[in-house]
């Protein structure tokens, strides 16, 4: 009998241990705590016991009690927050019966915040106030908010952040309209030309050099086709088809050698007269 003291003793402390293990992991014992913390004032213990409750198993009643405990703690945002959830998650009997009690907490809470209202901006753009994460446009509700100046930051895809400072007012309603502005468009580079050398070595028919020694050479065949169309006309008896060849060909002749000699007469002289202008503007502008 003595022998065997040792091993129940060991067995004991075993089911004890396993007993406050499975009451440290039930949502229910966790619950009890949490009241019996709060009972003593302790507001953070009995937070960390609902907060653990909630995890283990999420209810309505451990989402109120997080509630009130952050309520006793004055962290008035966050109560709010939980507050409002759990008055709007459900019918349970639980929460009908503590109804009244959870709507005269939340309305005190809220005597300590005042609200923002977010009326403009496009749809999803994220909310931020002091750098924390809020929501997303359209807001469900306002933004409750510690009175004094929060920080809003609003960042939409394809426009520019809106930031601002947002004057809160105890239990009044701030109201925003941000304009958002569309990026700037991506620089435009420029497009590279590539000059292509002009060919110097073949000659233009612009060129006043390259007209002028065509109007000699269209004057010099002129004259020498009508000059064979004239012997052609002379030597030849009257209404022979010699004669009427040599009438053509004095004829075309005359032309093109008629044609050759004015390009060759105007391009002379359009030369002549462009190195007297520039002569005159070099000599004009010397002057001065």
């Amino acid at each position: 009998m003595v022998r065997g003291l040792p091993l129940l003793i060991v067995f004991s402390l075993a089911l004890g241990q396993g007993q406050a293990w499975a009451e440290r992991d039930d949502p229910d014992a966790l619950i009890a705590q949490g009241l019996k913390a709060m009972r003593k004032g302790d507001y953070q213990a009995a937070l960390d016991a609902f907060q653990r409750a909630h995890q283990a198993r999420p209810t309505t009643r451990s989402h109120a009690e997080i509630g009130l405990a952050e309520q006793a703690l004055h962290r008035w945002i966050e109560a709010e927050a939980d507050l409002a959830a759990a008055l709007s998650e459900g019918t349970d009997e639980w929460l009908q019966e503590h109804r009244m009690l959870l709507e005269k907490a939340l309305a005190d809470v809220r005597s300590h915040l005042g609200m923002l209202t977010v009326e403009s901006g496009p749809r999803g753009a994220e909310v931020k106030i002091d750098g924390e994460r809020r929501g997303v446009l359209p807001l469900p509700r306002p933004l409750w908010l510690l009175p004094g100046t929060a920080r809003v930051e609003i960042t939409a895809s394809g426009r520019r952040p809106w930031r601002g400072d947002a004057s809160i007012q105890l239990g009044e309603t701030t109201r925003l309209a941000p304009i958002f502005e569309p990026l700037d468009p991506p620089p435009v580079l420029p497009v590279a030309t590539v000059a292509r050398p002009r060919n110097t070595d073949r000659p233009h028919l612009s060129d006043p050099k390259t007209l002028k020694i065509l109007g000699w050479l269209a004057l010099a065949a002129g004259s020498a086709a009508a000059g064979s169309g004239a012997f052609l006309v002379a030597n030849s008896h009257a209404g022979s088809t010699q004669r009427l060849a040599g009438i053509e060909c004095l004829a075309l002749g005359s032309a093109v050698a008629l044609s050759g000699g004015v390009i060759a007469v105007v391009t002379a002289w359009r030369s002549t007269a462009s190195g007297n202008e520039t002569a005159a503007g070099i000599s004009f502008a010397g002057r001065f």
